[in-house]
């Protein structure tokens, strides 16, 4: 009879990917992301963002997110800042400022861990109505940006070279496709379930 499989420990996962996310910030790893457009934005940024998102449920767990219920109705706070914080550092100007300057590198790591942790709040206590809006924002925004990326001639960061701007954003699109996918598939099977329990 075979075992089931381990599930790595929430609290592990989050520390492996914060610690794989901020060490691209360090040497000797940092000459990753100051060479590479790819390991900076579609490698690097995500992995903040998950790492936020799974620390919050090491942190709170499901239960103990609604305690912090009051400053973030329906997700609705949550979502808007996490938007902003994503979209800023998308800009081009910004993607620059975090490879030369190691303050704005720094509240980059802060501010996308941050956003990570918000937007599992958010979901966690949003409607599905909510949740779509939310995608339905970011993940045409990332999309369209990607594409934008691969597609145009000029070169938009000073501290990239035109064919790693073209890669990122390949990468960037397909990455945020496939999280928009995730998204509805698990919507989905969450509303099969909730309809089998009221059967």
């Amino acid at each position: 009879m075979k075992r089931p499989a381990r599930r790595l420990p929430p609290s592990t996962a989050a520390l492996l990917a914060g610690v794989l996310a901020v060490g691209l910030s360090l040497p000797p790893m940092r000459s990753l992301i100051e060479q590479s457009m790819v390991w900076h934005m579609v490698i690097q940024m995500p992995l903040l963002v998950l790492s936020g998102w799974l620390s919050m449920g090491t942190v709170s767990g499901p239960s103990g997110m609604d305690r912090w219920g009051y400053w973030n109705h329906y997700g609705l706070s949550g979502f808007i800042a996490a938007l902003i914080v994503m979209a800023y550092w998308m800009l081009p100007l910004t993607i620059d400022r975090a490879v030369v300057l190691p303050t704005a590198d720094s509240m980059k790591v802060a501010s996308l861990w941050f956003a990570g942790a918000v937007l599992r709040h958010s979901f966690h206590r949003a409607p599905a109505v909510l949740q779509m809006f939310f995608m339905g924002t970011a993940v045409p925004m990332a999309t369209w940006l990607g594409i934008y990326f691969a597609s145009t001639d000029l070169r938009l960061c000073n501290a990239y070279s035109l064919e790693s701007q073209m890669v990122s954003g390949q990468g960037l699109a397909i990455l945020a496709m496939l999280l928009g996918a995730l998204w509805l598939v698990g919507t989905i099977r969450a509303a099969q379930a909730s309809s089998r329990r009221f059967r």
